[in-house]
């Protein structure tokens, strides 16, 4: 057998300890300290006063890792006042504090939505597939997303700048955008805030980028893409799963 070992949140909650610990983690917190948690939720701070349920997730998940004996928290950067709250309760009780990894948080295909950036509404969640990209997704999935993805040319926060920025480049090194003939010759890209500005500028048009990003990433998810095709039983066990 291999080291991985899949775990329900229900086999941790009723081990009897579980909520001893989540009471641990709440002893001695106070309310202000658990609002500045409400982040990863997608909530300001000062949102939740009406909603006892909200002060319970960060004892909860605080204790999730102390009962999983977590050695690295991996999460994105959503979880970094989470996390804070879970070290701040170790230094407390003296237990062992989990080294923090937090990533980029890709925003949803439809952008912010009038969200606040520091909230984390707007990040890419598989529970909306039109507003994410997944991962087997077809080439002509991937187009038709991208095409009506969210794409303000003076902010490099949209969508299709951080795909580019955070997944292309990174993994193929440039890009290459290329419009139909009749509206320039193709070009390459290798640095985001060259791209940026030649959009902005309007070198480059906004749905020539949007079908190149489409495509570079059909690229790079190619062998995912292969390897499910010709396993397709493990993909239709998934959906069973996941509906």
């Amino acid at each position: 057998a291999g080291q991985i070992r899949f775990l329900r949140a229900s086999d941790l909650m009723d081990e009897g300890t579980y909520w001893e610990t989540v009471l641990r983690c709440s002893k001695g917190m106070s309310l202000a300290r658990a609002r500045r948690t409400f982040s990863i939720m997608g909530r300001t701070e000062d949102s939740s006063d009406d909603d006892l349920a909200a002060f319970f997730y960060p004892p909860m998940q605080a204790a999730d890792i102390f009962r999983l004996k977590v050695d690295i928290a991996f999460g994105g950067m959503d979880q970094r006042k989470a996390h804070m709250y879970m070290r701040d309760v170790a230094d407390r009780n003296g237990w062992n504090k989990a080294t923090c990894i937090h990533t980029p948080m890709l925003s949803g295909l439809k952008g912010k939505q009038g969200g606040r950036m520091d909230s984390f509404d707007h990040k890419m969640s598989k529970s909306d597939p039109s507003n994410a990209i997944i991962l087997h997704d077809s080439p002509k999935t991937m187009r038709k997303k991208l095409r009506k993805a969210f794409l303000d040319v003076q902010d490099s926060d949209s969508p299709v700048y951080e795909i580019i920025d955070h997944i292309i480049l990174p993994q193929l090194g440039s890009m290459t955008v290329t419009p139909k003939p009749e509206f320039g010759e193709p070009s390459e890209w290798s640095d985001i805030e060259e791209l940026t500005k030649a959009v902005s500028n309007g070198d480059l048009h906004p749905f020539d980028l949007k079908m190149a990003t489409a495509d570079s990433l059909s690229e790079i998810l190619e062998p995912l893409r292969e390897y499910f095709d010709s396993n397709n039983q493990l993909m239709n066990q998934i959906m069973e799963i996941t509906g």
